[in-house]
């Protein structure tokens, strides 16, 4: 009964004072900004490398502010159509004020709050676009054992090479003989890298797992492509002579976008050039359309069959 008669003084309110259009409008709008913010910082926290845990929790702080903000906005919706009235004693006298008003006051004052968030996140970091700390994972260089035997490839500097093939057999072929050979490894992965440690008897290239897994110390999750890729540019720049095994550009794709992975692959080539590093990527190429498979062989130095 309580429920149908404050249904029925929410439509006694609207018949008498009419709908309140401007107020309804500005608490959208109130709530799209708080959208919009909680987006932005969502974006801003995952980009950004966090030093210590008193970083985590100031970004904690302000993502719970934006949160709150938004909270706050969308109760005022339902607020727009209380019928209660604030009384307050100004030089002796009762004055009553509309809560409609002090609602409306109280949600300029929020999206005031959440505009004012977002400029200082901006004009605190667009003056660091070019020196923002991306996250990434510190990896340092090691040599492998050198083999006995004389290395069967050769190949050149600062270039990144394509393989097609259905299992990443050959590159890593090629992979094992460079870091036998002189080369500093990174090899990236969706294998296990116990099965490729025990296979290739790799003792010391460090390996990255594309994985969800929390259990394995050295992993990427294969949403967080921006981390991969700072990852490998810090990696090339502590190496003069570095070679890269991506395996698992398909997997990348699924969990991503294929313009995403594109982009990853544009950073990855600069940093490679800039190091003159190598990059060996395998690809299955009946996974590709023909569009796609034309902007990968663009993009790459060199082609191997």
């Amino acid at each position: 009964m309580s429920d149908l008669s404050s249904g029925a003084r929410v439509v006694d309110v609207v018949a008498e004072r009419g709908f309140p259009t401007n107020e309804f409008t500005l608490n959208i709008l109130a709530i799209v900004v708080s959208l919009i913010a909680i987006v932005f910082w969502i974006k801003l926290y995952r980009r950004v490398y966090k030093e210590n845990v008193q970083e985590v929790r100031g970004w904690s702080w302000l993502f719970a502010s934006a949160v709150g903000i938004l909270l706050l906005n969308i109760s005022s919706i339902y607020m727009l159509f209380n019928v209660s009235s604030v009384y307050l004693g100004i030089g002796g006298r009762m004055t009553e004020i509309d809560f409609n008003t002090v609602e409306l006051l109280g949600t300029l004052a929020r999206t005031l709050i959440g505009v004012s968030m977002m400029a200082g996140a901006y004009l605190l970091y667009s003056p660091m676009k070019k020196g923002l700390r991306y996250k990434f994972m510190p990896i340092t260089p090691v040599t492998e054992k050198k083999s006995g035997e004389n290395a069967k490839y050769m190949l050149e500097k600062g270039h990144t090479y394509l393989l097609y093939e259905e299992k990443a057999f050959r590159s890593t072929e090629i992979f094992i003989d460079l870091v036998t050979h002189g080369f500093q490894g990174l090899y990236i992965t969706r294998t296990n890298p116990r099965e490729i440690r025990q296979k290739y008897n790799l003792e010391k290239t460090p390996i990255i797992w594309l994985t969800d897994a929390k259990d394995y110390e050295k992993r990427i999750e294969p949403f967080h492509i921006m981390e991969l890729g700072y990852t490998v540019g810090e990696f090339t720049k502590k190496t003069k002579n570095g070679v890269i095994l991506l395996d698992g550009l398909e997997y990348l794709i699924i969990q991503n976008n294929y313009k995403s992975v594109l982009k990853l692959i544009h950073l990855l080539e600069d940093f490679v050039s800039l190091s003159g590093s190598i990059m060996i990527i395998p690809i299955d190429p009946a996974t590709f359309d023909d569009r796609e498979l034309h902007l990968l062989k663009r993009e790459m130095t060199a082609l191997l069959h």
